[in-house]
C-alpha cells in the first residue's frame, strides 16, 4: 500500500518541477548599459548613446515560492496551510501546487435511472479535468480508500457511508440500496493526483418522491443528552467548547464503555487508517466537515494486532451558526458502529 502512495506521490510532485526546469532553460542572457538602462541587447556589444561597453543584466529576484498548502511525498493525503512536518512520517511537507486548483467535474449515473426505494442500484461516478474535459483515471489514496462516498437522505435520517471500487476504464461504481423514499445528497471524497483533496455532491431522488425539496429540509434539535448506547457500547460525548462557536475550533471527546460492567473499552479496531471517522453536516446540508482522530495510527506496524480506546478525539469547525448533525463511526470486533449526535452553533458575542 505504501509503495502505491509513493509513486502517486512523485506523479503529482513531478509535472511541477519539469515546468521549473523548461523555464530556466528557455531564459536568456540580456545586456544593458548602465548608464542608459533603456538600452538592452541580446549580445554583447557598446551602447550606441554613450559608447559605453554593455553589461549582463542582474538576473530579477525570485520570490520564494508561495503555496495555498502543503502536502506530503509520502501522504499525499496531508494537507497543511503552513510549512511543517508531516504528522505521520515527520518528512518536511513540500508545496502544493496543484495543476488544477479548483473542482473537477463529476458524472454521476443510475442505473436503473429509476431508483426505486428498498431495492439495488448501481452508482457510477466519472472524474473529469474541468479544463480540458479529460477523464481523470489516477487519484490518491485517503485512509485506505481512493473514493470515500457518503449518502445522506434529505431529512437527515438516513446515513451511508461506502467506497465505490475502480474499474479497468477509470471509473468508480458501487451498489447500494435507498432504504426509503425520499431525496438523498451523494458526496464524493475524491484526491485527483493533479488537484486538491475535494469533495463534490451530487442529488439523487427515488420515483415517485413530489415532496418540495425546501420544505423537507429537516428543523433539528441540539441533543440534550450526549449519551447513546449501541452495539453494547455507552457512547459518551463531550463538547469542547461545552457550547461550540461558529467559525472556532472545537473537540468532539468521545468515551466509550462496555454497557453491561462499565469498563472503558480498549478494543477498538483501526477502521480506514484510523479509530474512528466523522462527518459533520449542517441541517440544511450546505456545510460539511469530514473529520479524523487526532490519536493517529502509527506507521509500519501490523494494524491487527493495533487496539485503541477508550477516548477517541476528533478536531473540527463549525462555519456558522447552525444545528449540525454527527455521523461517528468506530470498529469494535467485527461490528462497525455508527452513533449520530445533534448539537448547535452559536455566534460569537
Amino acid at each position: 500500500m505504501k509503495r502505491v502512495v509513493f509513486l502517486i506521490a512523485l506523479l503529482a510532485i513531478a509535472p511541477s518541477f519539469i515546468a521549473h526546469s523548461a523555464t530556466r532553460t528557455q531564459e536568456s542572457t540580456v545586456y544593458v548599459c548602465s548608464m542608459h538602462p533603456e538600452v538592452q541587447s541580446s549580445s554583447p556589444g557598446s551602447c550606441p548613446k554613450c559608447k559605453m561597453k554593455l553589461i549582463v543584466q542582474a538576473p530579477p529576484k525570485k520570490e520564494p515560492q508561495s503555496a495555498e498548502a502543503y502536502t506530503c511525498a509520502m501522504h499525499p493525503e496531508i494537507r497543511n496551510p503552513a510549512p511543517g512536518k508531516c504528522s505521520k512520517c515527520g518528512m518536511t511537507l513540500v508545496a502544493a501546487n496543484p495543476g488544477v486548483p479548483g473542482e473537477f467535474d463529476l458524472q454521476m449515473q443510475a442505473t436503473p435511472a429509476a431508483v426505486k426505494p428498498d431495492e439495488k442500484v448501481k452508482l457510477r461516478f466519472v472524474i473529469s479535468d474541468p479544463n480540458t474535459g479529460k477523464q481523470v483515471k489516477q487519484f490518491a489514496i485517503m485512509h485506505d480508500k481512493l473514493f470515500h462516498l457518503f449518502i445522506v437522505s434529505q431529512d437527515l435520517s438516513q446515513f451511508q457511508h461506502i467506497h465505490p471500487m475502480l474499474e479497468s476504464d477509470g471509473s468508480f461504481t458501487i451498489e447500494t440500496v435507498l432504504p426509503k423514499p425520499g431525496h438523498y445528497k451523494v458526496y464524493s471524497d475524491i484526491y485527483p493526483i493533479e488537484g486538491t483533496p475535494q469533495v463534490l455532491q451530487r442529488d439523487i431522488s427515488t420515483v415517485g418522491y413530489k415532496s418540495d425539496l425546501h420544505a423537507s429540509v429537516p428543523h433539528l434539535s441540539a441533543d440534550t443528552v450526549l449519551t447513546k448506547t449501541l452495539d453494547g457500547i455507552k457512547i459518551e460525548l463531550k463538547l469542547d467548547p461545552a457550547e461550540p462557536i461558529a467559525g472556532k475550533p472545537m473537540t468532539l471527546k468521545y468515551h466509550l464503555t462496555d454497557e453491561k460492567t462499565g469498563a472503558p473499552l480498549r478494543m477498538l479496531k483501526p477502521y480506514l487508517g484510523a479509530w474512528g471517522h466523522t462527518l459533520v453536516l449542517s441541517e440544511d446540508q450546505t456545510e460539511y466537515v469530514h473529520s479524523h482522530p487526532a490519536e493517529a495510527i502509527p506507521e509500519d506496524v501490523d494494524r491487527t494486532k493495533l487496539r485503541g480506546g477508550p477516548d477517541v478525539t476528533f478536531e473540527g469547525l463549525l462555519p456558522r451558526p447552525d444545528v449540525y448533525k454527527i455521523w461517528t463511526q468506530f470498529l469494535h470486533g467485527d461490528t462497525l458502529t455508527t452513533v449520530s449526535f445533534t448539537i448547535k452553533a452559536v455566534q460569537l458575542h
